[in-house]
């Protein structure tokens, strides 16, 4: 299995990178013969990250006149029906690539897809740990007549260069994988148990005391238990003669076990952006433009405001894009003049205020999560303290809750100064990070990147299949004519049978059809393509921030309400908040919308325990947060699970992947593990108790 490095200096000549692999697909095609797009397909999960990387990977297709099929996947049970019919349809036979982008990391790829002879697949995934099979493990099912055949296989794993800090995983892994099978050597255990030397006590030592370093920090995952790291099949071959090698001693052999099965429970984390990883593609083959790199930055402003990578890696990869943003963004001096075809990126200091430019800033400031843990918004004290700060900056209530394109120019001119001068008094001092705007020329205000992901997120998660009153143009104090609400609609596009766009001439049917079609296939598949067109369509992207709104509003509700009727749940070694009932179970049933729920609750609550423990003389103990929420079509909880950090910004690796699958062994419920991100879990709703005890018991 080839694993490919990143471009850049440190690469080596004997490394294979993803110019490698995009070469590798595009002589595949020019040697292919069959029509069409079913050579090509590429399975997407549902999530922000993937829906960038495949529109810059589009791109890239398009110019090089490569036809393919993209097809959105939700989650795993949906995985195994659109690999079965990739594999089975009856262009089958035309497939010779098949691309993995946001999933596929954690399966044993080799034994999930069978892929025929002479089909490639590539797997472009942030999700961490790897299936240690999927990095180190050797395909040696290649066909003749590929290119490379000799040094290259099948699958195509794209790293992000940190598999170079997995040496002592990976010798370990390969001292289990082709260690002689017990069947070869049984009657010779006890013989080897007394032969340990000095050398095989040095090698013990040298496991034990080298593992706390590989794994300091954080969390990894999930499915792979002891049929994984301990072989998937034996492929190294063996003579049948006396001079094979022999069994390791036990301690050893337990020693190398230990630390492959560190690296699988260490917990979740998430590796390079996909999103970056195919922009850095785009750079080597002098591609990029700032549309992609448009893409990327919002990749990696999305992994960083969905606390999936911490501030400091947030920094590094900022500082990359600042040099890309000069070089594509030619500043000219002098008094910038309005153009209307004004596409440029430049860099800004963003507040921690949601959607700020697009709302108004009393209720950018009420929907943050960094300003409702400082001050408490979801108690009407907080709320004072809020308005207080403001009557300190000297902006009145009345001019803050109208909408901020219309607040006076000084104010706003002023504001970042301001808030640097007072904030710090209510312990608000990391209210702006380092990010980017980027110019619609007249069809829209300046957009930032972290605007342009909530928008985004608000497609995806409830673009259809859930009703929303969204705010009408002109928001508070709108007037008789202005303001008030309305229900959200993303107009022509929420009558389109949403497929791939470059076939969207083929897909007009009768309107009974596209109804029946759109039920089969899933509201999550529609919020994919309309998201999907909402990236170069600024008009359904601007219609996106009010839903991105109603969103936080829905979650502050929420969360507000679980703070104040005190119904969250210390337990020894986490937080557990059910919703029962109220009208925005819908909503909360969908996992994205759920996690930023537990995330907000995560922020909101930081400090305010660390208060309690400080008062009682306790060390301060931030618990992650289960949260469930009732889902009654199906009669399930949706549970998510998220990891407290100790300061905000900061990420810890998430254990709640492999502790759901153990609760649900262990207690028998009936529960469901079908989405990407394993720190989801649905479970019965009868079986919700049984399940939360017996997390309880097993992690205490």
């Amino acid at each position: 299995m080839p694993l490919l490095r990143p471009p850049g200096p440190d690469l080596r000549s004997s490394e294979l990178s993803y110019t490698d692999a995009y070469n590798s697909i595009i002589s595949r095609v020019r040697r292919s013969s069959g029509p069409g797009s079913a050579g090509i397909v590429v399975l997407v999960g549902v999530d922000v990250d993937g829906l960038l990387a495949t529109r810059i990977l589009a791109s890239l297709f398009k110019q090089d006149d490569v036809p393919y099929r993209l097809v959105p996947v939700g989650g795993y049970s949906e995985l195994e029906a659109r690999r079965d019919e990739a594999l089975a349809s009856e262009e089958a036979y035309q497939l010779h690539t098949l691309i993995l982008v946001s999933l596929g990391s954690l399966l044993p790829l080799s034994t999930y897809f069978p892929i025929p002879k002479g089909c490639h697949l590539h797997v472009i995934d942030s999700h961490r740990p790897w299936n240690l099979q999927n990095l180190f493990g050797l395909d040696l099912d290649v066909t003749e007549d590929d290119e490379g055949a000799s040094g290259s296989g099948r699958i195509w794993v794209w790293g992000d260069g940190e598999e170079r800090q997995l040496a002592g995983v990976k010798k370990s892994w390969e001292t289990l994988e082709y260690e002689p099978s017990d069947s070869d050597s049984d009657e010779d255990e006890e013989d080897d148990e007394d032969e340990d030397g000095d050398g095989e006590e040095a090698e013990e030592a040298d496991l034990m005391d080298g593992s706390s370093e590989e794994f300091e920090g954080g969390p990894q995952h999930r499915k792979r238990r002891r049929a994984n790291s301990r072989g998937a099949k034996r492929k190294r071959r063996r003579d049948d003669t006396d001079d094979r090698p022999g069994r390791l001693p036990r301690a050893v052999r337990d020693a190398h076990y230990d630390r492959v099965q560190r690296y699988y429970e260490s917990g979740t984390s998430y590796g390079m952006s996909v999103a970056q990883t195919v922009y850095l593609l785009a750079t080597v083959l002098e591609r990029a433009d700032n549309d992609l790199l448009w893409l990327a930055i919002l990749g990696v402003t999305y992994q960083y405001v969905s606390a999936r990578i911490d501030r400091e890696r947030y920094n590094l990869y900022h500082t990359l894009f600042l040099d890309e943003v000069a070089r594509l963004n030619h500043q000219t001096l002098g008094v910038r003049v309005p153009n209307p075809d004004d596409r440029s990126i430049a860099k800004a200091e963003e507040l921690r205020f949601m959607l700020f430019r697009h709302w108004n800033l009393y209720d950018a400031m009420l929907h943050s999560g960094y300003v409702a843990g400082r001050m408490g918004i979801w108690r009407e004290k907080g709320k004072k303290r809020l308005q207080g700060l403001l009557a300190k900056m000297g902006f009145s209530l009345q001019q803050c809750q109208q909408a901020y394109a219309h607040m006076d120019m000084d104010l706003k001119r002023e504001l970042p100064e301001r808030l640097e001068a007072i904030a710090p008094e209510y312990g608000l001092i990391e209210l702006a990070y380092p990010s980017f705007t980027r110019a619609y020329g007249f069809q829209l205000a300046a957009l930032s990147a972290a605007d342009a992901v909530e928008g985004l997120s608000a497609l995806l998660e409830a673009a259809m299949g859930v009703r929303l009153e969204v705010e009408r143009e002109g928001g508070r104090g709108g007037g008789e004519w202005f303001g008030g609400t309305k229900r959200w609609a993303v107009g022509g596009v929420e009558d389109k049978e949403n497929v791939d766009p470059s076939r969207k001439e083929d897909a007009q049917q009768a309107p009974g059809d596209t109804q029946e079609k759109k039920k089969d296939q899933g509201w999550h598949i529609q919020n994919f393509w309309i998201a999907f067109d909402a990236l170069e369509d600024i008009t359904i992207l601007r219609k996106s921030l009010p839903l991105a709104m109603t969103l936080h509003k829905a979650i502050i509700r929420q969360g507000s309400f679980l703070l104040d009727k005190a119904t969250i749940r210390p337990l020894r070694t986490f937080r557990f908040a059910a919703m029962r009932e109220g009208p925005d179970l819908r909503l909360f049933s969908h996992p994205s919308t759920l996690s930023r729920l537990a995330l907000w609750l995560v922020d909101a609550t930081r400090d305010r325990w660390a208060e309690k423990d400080a008062r009682g003389g306790k060390a301060t103990n931030r618990l992650p947060f289960v949260v469930a929420c009732l889902n009654e079509e199906r009669g399930t909880y949706l549970l998510v699970g998220v990891t407290g950090a100790p300061e905000y910004g900061d990420v810890r690796k998430n254990k709640f992947g492999l502790a759901f699958q153990q609760a649900a062994e262990e207690s028998g419920a009936g529960a469901k593990h079908d989405m990407f991100d394993t720190s989801v879990v649905e479970v019965r709703q009868a079986d919700l108790t049984s399940f939360i005890e017996s997390l309880h018991l097993r992690s205490a």
